[in-house]
């Protein structure tokens, strides 16, 4: 028993040493067949005999605090029938870890505990979390799906996006069914969370993968057939191979499709095989690397809105519900002191929550101000702005009328109703009075709701 993980490393480490060193030692003394060699006669440096005695004992329990309570408590966490009971005290013990022959003393007084039903029930407790945050993911899910119903919709959302959090989901899944087949008594509620999580990726997270992949593929191919099209020596040899029979040209065989996410997923199980093995230092760094990297999954969709120029291309209610939910085990882990692996908490935690806030921050910020509205104007392509400055109506004309306007109401083209075009407010929010609004090419002015919708309608239908 010793105080710290630190501590046990520490001993562990010396104790390997230690019995390595005493292998070598067996095997350089060649023995053969029954022989036995007795230990005395070894010159050995370090004495293997040290014989420890243990002792150690509960603090008592607070005097406000009666029998009948306890043992009403003990019945209860033995098997439940959902009645309440007391606070369980604090399970504190002070223990002394002594060697007579050897000279050596461990001692520990602030050694805390829980009881082992006590344990269970957290565990419950957490794997009834995880199945709710899966249920809610997957309805967040689900709503993506609704809210993008045509090709060009789903062209503007990032495949890496929902890739990253895809291989989120089966990590999550697969450290819960390992959970659940390693320890038997939590195995149904482990099992449960494992099954939801496996539902939101096989049926619903690779179902929107697949028709991503499958609209956003000629993307990947454009300019290979850019390429050759520019050839006139290539359109001429094709002309000539379809006037020419097809019975002697040579069969070529499909290249076979390989995705970066089956590497990724590998890489990944390899690194978490690795960390298990490793010091607590050594787990902090890539635990704090792997989930820095994976909660940056709203970052391939704030680049796709920069290059593609497009504006909300997730829900918001996805946005959120997904950032909240996939925070909140993370949280529970590093911020909750009292979790199910003890582990102590950590302000790195609010780093991460900061990060995470940071792009959903972003992404809404590009809905309200455009995509590209922290790049510099160098760096973009020339297109047409949908939200230019309107002019404002002439001085003279206002005199000459009286004060009145000369000019027609500004109406939507399609609501008919005004459409604001005053520059109203501080200087520095112009552009979201601007954003209120759509100029066309053709000049017709409409309220930025309006055409919004119906052009979603127009790809419906």
């Amino acid at each position: 028993m010793v105080p710290t993980n630190e501590s046990m490393i520490s001993s562990r480490t010396a104790l390997i040493e230690q019995i390595d060193k005493r292998v070598e030692e067996l095997k350089s003394l060649s023995l053969w067949g029954d022989q036995i060699i007795d230990d005395r006669e070894l010159p050995m440096s370090v004495n293997f005999g040290c014989v420890f005695e243990i002792f150690a004992q509960l603090e008592p329990v607070p005097s406000d605090v009666k029998l009948f309570q306890l043992l009403e408590y003990e019945k209860e966490t033995e098997n439940p029938q959902g009645i309440s009971t007391i606070r369980p005290p604090p399970l504190k013990m002070s223990s002394v870890m002594y060697s007579p022959n050897c000279g050596l003393a461990m001692t520990s007084d602030d050694g805390v505990g829980t009881k082992l039903e006590r344990y269970y029930s957290k565990a419950v407790s957490y794997a009834t979390m995880a199945i709710i945050l899966a249920i809610i993911q997957i309805f967040a899910l689900i709503h993506q799906m609704e809210y993008t119903p045509t090709p060009s919709s789903v062209s503007n959302v990032s495949y890496w996006t929902i890739a990253m959090q895809s291989m989120m989901d089966g990590y999550l899944c697969l450290l819960h069914l390992t959970t659940a087949v390693v320890i038997e008594t939590v195995f149904m509620p482990f099992a449960t969370a494992a099954f939801f999580s496996f539902i939101l990726v096989s049926v619903f997270g690779m179902r929107y993968l697949l028709l991503i992949w499958r609209i956003q593929r000629p993307e990947s191919t454009r300019p290979s057939n850019n390429n050759n099209n520019d050839n006139p020596n290539t359109n001429r040899q094709e002309e000539q191979n379809t006037i020419l029979p097809l019975a002697n040209r040579p069969q070529t065989t499909p290249q076979p499709v390989s995705d970066p996410r089956h590497a990724l997923l590998l890489f990944g199980l390899f690194l978490f095989y690795q960390t298990a093995t490793r010091s607590a230092f050594v787990q902090s760094i890539i635990i704090g690397t792997l989930g820095f990297g994976f909660y940056s999954y709203w970052i391939p969709q704030i680049v796709r809105n920069i290059i593609r120029g497009c504006r909300r291309p997730l829900s918001r209610r996805y946005v959120i519900g997904m950032s909240i939910t996939r925070l909140a085990i993370p949280l529970y882990f590093y911020g909750c002191p009292d979790n199910l692996i003890a582990h102590e908490p950590s302000p790195w935690i609010w780093a991460l929550v900061a990060f995470v806030a940071l792009q959903v921050l972003i992404l809404f910020l590009q809905d309200i101000l455009g995509p590209r509205f922290f790049v510099p104007e160098k760096y973009l392509p020339q297109t047409y702005n949908y939200h230019p400055i309107l002019p404002a109506e002439d001085e003279e004309n206002l005199q000459e009328n009286g004060g009145k306007s000369s000019r027609h109401p500004r109406d939507c083209a399609i609501c008919m109703l005004p459409v604001d075009t005053s520059p109203g407010g501080p200087p520095g929010l112009h552009v979201l009075g601007r954003a209120q609004y759509m100029l066309t090419p053709c000049q017709h002015l409409f309220h930025t709701d309006c055409l919004e919708r119906v052009s979603i309608i127009i790809l419906i239908y």
